[in-house]
């Protein structure tokens, strides 16, 4: 029944007998049509989205800007905004921090993977120790050729959106911050600008879950 809904924990491993197939508290997400739509699944059973994080990440609604926490930049081309889908953090939960690359109309950047001597299109993180930040999930690429050059191309246009998935294991009220590095060469299919990059800040309040507040 768990396969037929799409709902099994793909994070134990098969050999793991004691534990693979045993449902694992988690969220599912169902469409108007009853259908299964998105998961959030944790090896941690602590780890929660945020409210905003399941209503972006799993149906696709907006971000509210007013309330969204974020940083951005613009320069010639392209708008760089990250964003924090959550107001805050308490301990165990998990938000996304979304880079947004804005581009003018005829650019693009560059994807992976990419010829010798062009720049990447690439995204790195520090925060504060409590935070642990996963691996960027980039969007899909799309081939893109140049008349009269040999080489073969992968490039993002439009809005491109870069996802980095935020834990907080801070039992603490304060503050923490995420600083997003953004690299990026913005091109169109006669020239390109110099390569960008841009450090963006997040400042996020923390706080302890709510059952270990309950505790104090």
């Amino acid at each position: 029944m768990i396969r037929e809904f799409g709902i099994l924990n793909t994070l134990v491993d098969p050999a793991d007998e004691e534990y693979y197939g045993i449902p694992t508290p988690g969220s599912y997400l169902a469409g108007t049509d009853g259908r299964v739509v998105g998961k959030f699944f944790h090896r941690e059973y602590q780890v929660r989205e945020t409210g905003a994080t399941v209503l972006h990440a799993g149906f696709d609604l907006p971000i509210d800007p007013a309330s969204a926490i974020h940083d951005e930049v613009h320069t010639e081309g392209v708008s760089v905004r990250a964003e924090l889908a959550a107001t805050a953090l308490h301990t165990h939960q998990r938000a996304y921090v979304y880079v947004h690359l804005n581009l003018d109309e005829g650019l693009h950047v560059y994807g992976e993977p990419i010829p010798e001597g062009y720049a990447p299109t690439w995204v790195s993180t520090a925060a504060t120790e409590g935070l642990v930040i996963g691996e960027p999930q980039y969007p899909a690429t799309t081939p893109f050729s140049i008349e009269g050059l040999t080489e073969q191309f992968h490039v993002f246009g439009g809005d491109v959106k870069i996802a980095l998935p935020v834990t907080s294991e801070i039992r603490e009220v304060g503050t923490a911050a995420i600083d997003v590095t953004v690299g990026y060469q913005a091109c169109t299919d006669q020239m390109c600008y110099l390569p960008q990059r841009h450090i963006l800040r997040i400042e996020v309040p923390t706080a302890p879950s709510v059952r270990e507040a309950g505790k104090e």
